[in-house]
């Protein structure tokens, strides 16, 4: 019963409570911030009874909280310090402690799965409850979300349930007993996204599904090997393919179908033609101010007129904008502190091969992906917990001999 209200059920029901909380308007609290009050008091509990943290969260740490330090300093010259200071406040009170709390909470392999079948549970109820939508919208074409059609965040839920009930679930020899359990459910997250209308949240699923089925095939001496497992991954597309066929002769996918060929006919469409306004705006801004940028938030004075809050659409062209080459370079070393660690882990055969692994790897690329489309930084705190998460990988692998070598 304590796993059921422990930090690692907070945290995770906090990432993902924007998908959820506004369709429970019937309790008369910001469910974000009370999970991540909750998530809070319990990493204060643990540390005060064990007040360690890892030596190798300190690079990040630190990385992070530079990226801070210039954020709050374009606060004195950014052109429109309304829509500055509120990207800032949501930037404390949101994606700081999303990338942050990963290094006080998580310590071992238990710990970090409870959190990630805590996410897949998650977006398997939120599949659930699309469902009766999906049906209610037939063939018809339309989006389907939560809070006001908020059809890319359940895309992304259902892209991140898929990975960790494949990989954590029904492909984990401990709980084969519950792979029809699993197996119902990826067949729900699954028609839920491919309902929903999303179109990167599917091509970036597709994409590290792929890797993350490649990257374990080995070539040696013109034979070809491949794990085990591979066998019943190749079963389970067998058994999926007959409700997803089912809902495609209901035309529950047309409307990601149509979107798709309005992608390859019509070059993407309104969509697509508004991103790349807004990543020739960006750019622009960039060149306007190359070293420190014009200031957080400051997009959307640029683009909008100040009207709104707006963002380019993609990460890196949002911190070039914004905070220049400075704050740009300064999450590169975030993504290369976390690429050299999980480079390190892939040399070693029973950890790239290991389930956990393989899960939090494909989700970070799901989320990695979606950002470059899609979001700003605030709304893409998740993918910022996640490289946290990678950074920590040797530590919570480190009853390994190998990784101790690493160490």
């Amino acid at each position: 019963m304590k796993k059921l209200f422990s930090g690692e059920v907070f945290f995770a029901l906090f990432l993902f409570s924007g998908l959820f909380k506004e369709s429970i308007n019937f309790i008369p609290v910001d469910l974000a911030g009370l999970f991540l009050a909750l998530t809070i008091l319990s990493v204060i509990k643990r540390f005060y009874k064990n007040p360690t943290i890892y030596k190798n969260s300190i690079t990040p740490i630190l990385l992070f909280f530079a990226l801070t330090v210039l954020i709050f300093t374009s606060f004195f010259y950014s052109p429109n310090l309304e829509l500055t200071q509120g990207k800032i406040i949501k930037f404390v009170l949101l994606t700081t402690p999303a990338f942050i709390i990963p290094f006080l909470l998580f310590k071992t392999k238990d710990s970090l799965v409870r959190f990630l079948m805590t996410l897949a549970f998650t977006s398997t109820t939120m599949a659930l409850f699309s469902l009766p939508m999906i049906f209610g919208r037939g063939s018809s074409i339309g989006f389907v979300g939560f809070n006001g059609g908020n059809y890319l965040g359940l895309a992304r839920a259902c892209g991140v349930g898929i990975s960790i009930l494949l990989f954590l679930g029904l492909l984990n020899k401990k709980l084969k007993r519950y792979r029809l359990v699993f197996l119902l459910a990826i067949v729900a997250t699954t028609i839920s996204l491919l309902s929903s209308g999303a179109r990167m949240p599917i091509i970036a699923l597709s994409a590290a599904l792929l890797i993350a089925v490649i990257y374990p095939i080995k070539f040696k001496k013109g034979v070809i090997s491949y794990p085990k497992y591979y066998n019943k991954v190749m079963g389970v597309l067998a058994i999926l393919l007959i409700p997803l066929a089912i809902a495609y002769q209901q035309g529950y996918f047309n409307s990601v179908i149509f979107r798709f060929s309005v992608l390859v006919e019509s070059g993407g469409g309104n969509s697509v033609q508004a991103r790349i306004d807004r990543f020739s705006a960006a750019i622009e801004m960039w060149q306007n101010n190359f070293i420190l940028g014009n200031g957080f938030g400051s997009f959307g004075e640029y683009y909008t007129s100040g009207v709104v809050s707006d963002y380019p659409h993609n990460l890196f062209l949002e911190l070039l904008s914004e905070l220049g080459v400075v704050g740009f370079f300064i999450f590169l070393a975030l993504l290369i502190v976390a690429f050299m660690r999980s480079y390190s882990l892939l040399k070693i055969k029973n950890i790239r091969t290991d389930n956990l692994f393989i899960t939090v790897i494909t989700i970070f690329m799901i989320i990695f992906l979606s950002a470059m489309v899609s979001g700003n930084i605030n709304e893409n705190r998740i993918m910022l917990t996640f490289l946290s998460i990678i950074c920590l990988l040797p530590m919570i692998f480190s009853k390994e001999k190998e990784v101790n070598q690493l160490l």
